[in-house]
């Protein structure tokens, strides 16, 4: 089993839709290693907006979700664009 994701960039948009499935959003956080950080946001935000409005804490959860794994998806790609070389088109 490989526990580390593959050392190469995400595509942003993908992991964003993967955040909106419940079970593909452990992939996504997985993927830009930031799962247990994603974990723990989703957590409090979810219990705090379920307690305070109901159910219509979703509207609340969701986007706060999308907006993070966007956020460090974008950083975690931009990892790999400071390490690789140019690609010398001519």
């Amino acid at each position: 089993m490989v526990w580390d994701p593959p050392n190469k960039p995400v595509n942003v948009t993908r992991m964003i839709i993967y955040s909106l499935i419940p079970i593909l959003s452990i992939y996504a956080g997985w993927r830009i290693q930031k799962f247990w950080l994603l974990f723990i946001v989703n957590f409090v935000v979810g219990t705090v907006t379920a307690y305070l409005v109901g159910w219509y804490g979703i509207f609340v959860s969701v986007p706060i979700s999308v907006f993070l794994v966007w956020h460090y998806a974008k950083k975690y790609n931009e990892r790999f664009a400071a390490t690789s070389p140019p690609s010398g088109k001519v």
